[in-house]
């Protein structure tokens, strides 16, 4: 081994995975984080590497060595360099395995990784949540909890690190597109009808969630409970844009009701938390100031605005929120996290 300087230069791997800020590094790899001889190059110091490690060459040469927060790893090898903590919980695998033996499947950024599962153990996604030991909970159990991982600007994020690709085929969830999504937004309905159990709470009604607390939209894992979000704020912009055809203010009311309305009950306590249920109702209403427009129009009895939709695609409600857009709409949240959770 020790002249071995790329154990896998000849193998049969086929995996070739690009990271790296494209204006500083590109480089290509074997599966396991090996560089690519002559297919790459840097214009910089860049430090980071494969998988987003930070390089650690002055030990073992460029490549060859990364660290991460918690533990260092060695490409070359395909294993971590210190003890997995948890190792008695896999007895078939190296205690320095590092992805399961799997890279194209699992991924650990830090060292570390709460994974997530259905209550039968099936696996959903891992998420980064910053401890040095590998987690694992049911996606009940990490509802219960709070934790999002789609608006990063939210309280109790973590960031993604691995998804199972079949997510979207799963029967374990309901799956929808975005367009779903915007077709049920689109009906008109009573303001009422946003109540717990009413045609408008998409996330107990037949044509939306069901039930369900885990769902996918556009491929991607939500809380049923943020897209539920969304048509409350569509049906309020268009009541409400034909009153006052401003739309700065429009929103901004529909986020003051659905702070007021948060709990879903009439004379429930007001949501003013920097939660993800208000970034949705914030999405709902970027989509709605986007898609649905207020025209004059001089009738013959009456004048009045009515309303045109444009070909605004339903896609973009699958964007996080901004910091502009949270400065500019949701500043005056109150965040619950403490300032260590929050450098996570």
């Amino acid at each position: 081994m020790q002249n071995q300087v790329n154990p896998y230069q000849n193998s049969t791997f086929s995996g070739c995975l690009t990271y790296g800020n494209s204006d500083l590094n590109a480089h290509n790899y074997q599966v396991f984080g090996v560089k690519l001889d002559g297919r790459g190059g840097s214009v910089s110091d860049y430090r980071f590497g494969a998988f987003g490690y930070e390089g650690d060459p002055e030990l073992k040469g460029d490549g060859n060595s990364y660290t991460t927060e918690f533990r260092q790893y060695d490409p070359r090898l395909g294993r971590w360099l210190s003890l997995d903590p948890r190792k008695e919980k896999y007895p078939a695998m190296s205690p320095y395995n590092a992805f399961g033996n799997n890279p194209i499947y699992f991924s650990d950024s830090d060292g570390d990784t709460l994974r997530v599962t259905t209550k039968k153990g099936t696996f959903l996604f891992d998420l980064d949540d910053g401890k040095a030991e590998l987690t694992t909970m049911t996606a009940k159990q990490l509802y219960k909890k709070a934790i999002q991982w789609f608006e990063p600007l939210a309280d109790n994020y973590m960031k993604m690190l691995k998804m199972n690709p079949k997510i979207a085929e799963m029967s374990e969830l309901k799956h929808f597109t975005w367009t779903d999504i915007a077709k049920f937004s689109a009906v008109s309905r009573y303001d009422y009808s946003f109540f717990q159990g009413g045609s408008g709470d998409w996330k107990k009604s037949e044509e939306g969630a069901d039930g369900y607390l885990l769902v996918t939209v556009g491929g991607k894992p939500y809380w049923a409970d943020a897209i539920g979000q969304i048509p409350f704020a569509v049906d309020m912009y268009k009541d409400l844009i034909v009153e006052n055809n401003n739309p700065e203010t429009v929103i901004k009311e529909i986020i003051k009701l659905g702070i007021e309305y948060g709990a879903g009950t009439v004379g429930g306590e007001a949501d003013k938390s920097n939660t993800y249920d208000n970034y949705f109702v914030l999405r709902g209403a970027l989509y709605a100031y986007h898609k649905y427009k207020a025209k004059w129009v001089e009738g013959t009895f009456s004048d009045g605005y009515e309303i045109n939709r444009t070909d605004y695609s339903p896609n973009n409600l699958g964007k996080e929120i901004t910091p502009h857009y949270k400065e500019k709409y949701l500043n005056k949240l109150e965040s619950n996290q403490k300032d260590d959770d929050k450098k996570k």
